[in-house]
């Protein structure tokens, strides 16, 4: 058998119900980790613009990352506790994927592509359950609702339509396929993956005439970002680290951090990456399906390497794993659509329930590092309590770098912790050299990635009160280490 002849999945009632308890787990755990997962660099600097305006921000261009800052605005808007903002804000990454799996499972009755959201979710997840707001995963659960929906409509009996309903379908296109793009850089590489994957099948659900209507459609959106005008400071950054700044060595490579913390995580949350990487490119080379073998080779190899480059002499491991948690998608076609449909059902639905008891069981235990940090930063701010204002700036050798992951967050994480105590016993620790104090106006927060300043007399009071106009202050406490 070269290719299969029907678009259903062994044991939909299994993959019905278990979607939905999977979601249920993972909601759960976002619930119960809250802290771990909020008060964290991005997470707490993202919820303190959010609340302290009171409407969505976009970041960098990324407006698809609104979607998630919906249910906790919602909260501020009804007057909830911070505690509930925040707890809302963590559920919240996991309802986004939970939404757009009910979308492909029962709004477009697709579920291949369903099974295709719940494995990206929790295959090769760990790390970045709890440094959770990064953009690309967000994207590539969106481009599957938005594959199917081409799927749907590219289907014999949908394909002669009157004009407003071709018009219709074409913006929802147009806006969801620009809502994808503008996610993030390495969306390229997903959309990349899936558009050949169909191409190359020899029975594809979206015929090849659709599909150069799509390359040309992300041709032009991405174009739109890149090419046609200067992108964002931030994404034109990133694009450096992995094209202008590039540098290669074998020797550097093979030393590298990098390459080590990724076969240091092959045995934890990238357990099942090597097995399923072998299991697909065997399978598709014993039916002599030359080029599928070549693309799952080619493709994982390289975006392998893009990224292990890209983390070459960097210790944030829980930022590299969010991004190769895309590698996912390079096995998961591949799995739903040609592996599975081969496998006996009682075998494939065993197989299914211990890979999600056990990927479940991995991520409540990756808690542990991030339970630990939010000690630390909690016994910073106690200790601060000897130093004079509540607006203080320690020098970096008083505080662990790699405990607290990266020092910018510091005042944003402190911010949302001291806030939760109450909205007028803020706290706010930065970390800096003796010089900072007379750049700070005494009034605002400090400044990050280019986002002005929020006076705190402009801080919604049911938050976040603090009068004081005593200027920034460095503190000369040393405090114990962790």
């Amino acid at each position: 058998m070269h290719h299969l002849t029907t678009e259903t999945t062994p044991n939909p009632r299994f993959i019905r119900i278990a979607g939905h308890v999977l979601c249920f787990a993972l909601t759960l755990l976002a619930a119960w980790f809250w802290q771990e997962r909020t008060l964290i660099l991005d997470a707490a600097f993202q919820s303190y613009l959010f609340i302290a305006a009171g409407h969505p921000v976009v970041m960098v261009e990324r407006f698809g990352a609104v979607g998630v800052q919906l249910l906790p605005l919602l909260g501020v808007q009804l007057g909830a506790s911070l505690k509930t903002v925040l707890v809302l804000y963590s559920v919240s990454i996991v309802l986004w994927h939970w939404l757009l799996y009910a979308i492909c499972r029962h709004g477009l009755g697709d579920q291949r592509m369903a099974t295709a959201i719940l494995l990206f979710v929790i295959l090769l997840s760990g790390d970045c359950f709890y440094w959770m707001q990064n953009e690309l995963l967000q994207g590539i659960s969106l481009s599957f609702v938005l594959w199917s929906l081409w799927k749907r409509w590219a289907a014999p009996a949908e394909r002669r339509s009157w004009w407003a309903r071709d018009f219709v379908r074409a913006s929802v296109s147009l806006a969801l396929a620009a809502t994808v793009v503008y996610f993030h850089p390495l969306m390229v590489f997903p959309l990349g993956f899936t558009w050949c994957f169909w191409w190359l099948r020899a029975e594809r659900p979206i015929p090849r005439r659709w599909l150069i209507r799509i390359a040309g459609l992300f041709a032009v959106l991405f174009a739109s970002k890149y090419v046609l005008r200067s992108p964002n400071f931030y994404d034109r950054g990133m694009t450096g680290k992995y094209v202008r700044e590039f540098n290669f060595s074998f020797h550097r490579l093979w030393h590298s951090q990098g390459l080590h913390d990724f076969w240091a995580h092959c045995s934890s949350s990238l357990f099942l990456y090597w097995p399923l990487f072998f299991l697909i490119v065997v399978f598709y080379m014993r039916q002599k399906r030359w080029s599928m073998a070549a693309l799952v080779l080619v493709a994982n190899l390289g975006y392998l390497f893009l990224i292990v480059q890209r983390y070459l002499e960097d210790d944030r491991w829980y930022i590299a794993e969010s991004y190769y948690q895309a590698l996912a998608v390079f096995l998961i076609l591949p799995l739903v659509w040609d592996v599975f449909p081969l496998i006996k059902t009682r075998i494939w639905t065993a197989i299914a329930g211990v890979i999600i008891v056990f990927r479940l069981v991995s991520l409540y235990q990756s808690h542990r590092p991030y339970t630990e940090r939010l000690h630390y930063v909690r016994t910073l701010l106690e200790n601060s309590r000897a130093c004079e204002g509540r607006k203080i700036i320690l020098p970096a050798e008083a505080v662990q770098r790699k405990t607290l992951l990266m020092n910018w967050g510091l005042p944003f994480e402190t911010l949302q912790m001291s806030a939760l105590d109450a909205a007028d016993s803020l706290r706010i620790l930065v970390i800096a050299d003796e010089q900072l104090p007379a750049k700070l106006p005494a009034d605002s927060m400090v400044s990050f990635l280019q986002f002005p300043r929020r006076a705190f007399l402009d801080l919604p009071e049911r938050y976040y009160r603090l009068r004081s106009e005593t200027p920034y202050k460095m503190c000369a406490l040393v405090l114990p280490r962790h």
